[in-house]
């Protein structure tokens, strides 16, 4: 069900976000590519380094980065993916979807993709 699937996996910042290294850790062990976005909050509570490594992937976290924003690099990333999820869905992000708002790259990727978008 998830091989080949390219979920984008969003952390934001609440306690639950240490349970996202075990939903990347299941997500790739059913098939599926996850390409992790870690917004400031989260790295309170997990790090890069723990994240990046479960995933395999490379980790993003600043929107106004010159190597990936040279190309638009935030809406390829919220394009490529087949789902995007956001693990936990603190208040803070839940109220930038609904608002609109788009003031770092958790945000304005979520603006960006015309995928479905899961918060949990």
């Amino acid at each position: 069900m998830l091989a080949g699937k390219h979920i984008l996996l969003i952390i934001g910042g609440g306690i639950a976000a240490f349970k996202s290294l075990d939903l990347i850790r299941r997500l790739r062990e059913g098939g599926a590519t996850v390409t992790p976005v870690l917004t400031r909050a989260g790295e309170e509570f997990v790090t890069p380094l723990s994240v990046s490594a479960l995933a395999g992937q490379k980790l993003y976290r600043d929107l106004f980065d010159l190597g990936d924003e040279a190309e638009m690099g935030h809406i390829q990333l919220s394009r490529v993916a087949d789902l995007v999820v956001v693990a936990p869905a603190t208040a803070d992000l839940m109220a930038k979807m609904a608002g609109g708002l788009a003031n770092d790259l958790a945000s304005t990727l979520l603006l960006a993709t015309d995928k479905p978008v899961m918060i949990v």
